[in-house]
């Protein structure tokens, strides 16, 4: 795999500077913690490498630019390296061109959808709960919204009441 030689040490820099782990990657990659684990593998042996879906996904979903997880040439012209054709014209009427606008609308669209942080680690909290943790947790989520809705019907039949109080009494 010549554009793959670093990639397991490439992802692992990848990782710790976004913050993500290897579940976040599996997730985003629609594969197994183990999988993300073989990407990563020191011994060559035991290494295992993405498909170009799973790598396209994760350099999406988490903001990397693929250039960044492949190995190279940098003694030529990056700029042209990886430009497809039809890709490069720099005409605005150009298919091409709306395309990419289209793409990085939806890599924003991907970005504003995934999970932050704090939902991230809720999610993971919640995956180490045993089974009674999780239905009681379950069991909480529409009770809070059957109490928000009650509380909102018993304050219009309050607002109610008062405002037929105040229009019967002018004689």
């Amino acid at each position: 795999m010549k554009y793959l030689r670093n990639f397991n040490q490439k992802l692992l820099d990848v990782r710790h500077q976004k913050k993500l782990t290897q579940e976040d990657v599996a997730m985003m990659c629609a594969v197994s913690e183990s999988q993300v684990r073989s990407w990563e593998a020191l011994e060559e042996g035991r290494r295992k490498y993405p498909d170009v879906d799973q790598l396209i996904d994760f350099c999406v979903k988490a903001s990397v630019p693929l250039e960044v997880l492949l190995d190279l040439d940098t003694t030529g012209s990056m700029e042209r390296q990886l430009v497809l054709p039809g890709l490069d014209s720099d005409e605005d009427d150009d298919p091409a061109t709306r395309m990419l606008g289209a793409l990085a609308e939806l890599g924003e669209e991907l970005e504003n959808r995934l999970p932050d942080e704090d939902e991230r680690e809720l999610l993971k909290r919640y995956r180490q709960c045993d089974d009674e943790k999780r239905t009681f947790i379950m069991q909480m989520l529409p009770r809070a919204n059957r109490s928000a809705n009650k509380g909102a019907a018993t304050q219009a039949k309050v607002d109610s009441a008062a405002g037929s109080k105040g229009k019967s009494s002018p004689q």
